[in-house]
């Protein structure tokens, strides 16, 4: 991990709610990778004021440019300076034989997924994403074409849901905290009724939670994995749901 100097070069407002940063990194450090499922903390200010940082997910990366998806309620402006620690967590672990990837985005804005389909579409045959509940108001100008699209009000009601739980080689899914194991836990459900054996590293949540120091010294982003609680901006935002579900409660 390490802080990187950065500018805004582009601000645009994709939707009512959401916009786009263009931000240019420091190309003496252009050489820094950034994987799907790993983020930024990023300061906009030169003091410490605020102290703690706010999680930029990349969803595009060209060159020394990566573009971040952010709500509309903060304003940024061209050329205004940025701090980026980082990268904070693990990529999203993708099997070497992928074939076939199903992402689901419950309740929530795809924005997290959308660097590993990109990254996807070069290596596996199909990438499909489902926008389930609030997910389906996200805009679909913003997608890239090249994926197959579906939406339900609910996972309850996505008619395809079989067929694409049995199609997938690897599921990865993300739902907003502090809702997300719930939500994770009915997929789990469904998942194992259509498929009856689970492997591991098949099925993947992203887990969001604050991440205020991003070295996991505050103890803020626990989960429990495993049998044991483990810092998600060390070792997540992926976990196996296999492993999470069984070790709630």
């Amino acid at each position: 991990m390490q802080e990187i100097q950065a500018i805004i070069e582009r601000v645009r407002r994709v939707s009512p709610s959401l916009q786009r940063l263009d931000v240019a990194i420091n190309r003496a450090q252009a050489t820094m990778d950034i994987s799907p499922g790993q983020l930024f903390l990023a300061r906009t200010t030169f003091s410490l004021d605020p102290f703690l940082r706010e999680p930029w997910t990349p969803v595009q990366r060209n060159g020394t440019v990566i573009t971040v998806e952010l709500p509309t309620g903060s304003v940024y402006e061209p050329e205004q300076f940025v701090s980026l620690l980082g990268p904070i967590g693990k990529p999203i672990p993708v099997k070497d034989n992928l074939r076939t990837l199903l992402l689901i985005a419950i309740e929530s804005t795809p924005a997290s997924l959308l660097l590993l389909a990109q990254s996807m579409l070069k290596r596996v045959a199909g990438v499909t994403l489902v926008l389930l509940g609030a997910a389906t108001q996200y805009p679909l100008d913003l997608l890239p074409k090249e994926i197959e699209i579906a939406h339900a009000e609910s996972l309850a009601q996505w008619s395809g849901k079989d067929q694409a739980l049995k199609w997938a080689d690897q599921i990865v899914a993300v739902a907003p905290p502090p809702f997300d194991l719930e939500h994770y836990q009915r997929l789990s459900e469904e998942v194992r009724r259509v498929r009856m054996n689970v492997p591991e590293n098949y099925l993947f949540g992203l887990f969001q939670p604050p991440m205020p120091c991003g070295v996991g010294a505050c103890a803020a982003c626990l989960i429990r994995c495993g049998g044991e609680d483990v810092a998600t901006c060390l070792e997540g935002p992926a976990f196996d749901l296999t492993t999470i579900i069984k070790h709630q409660g």
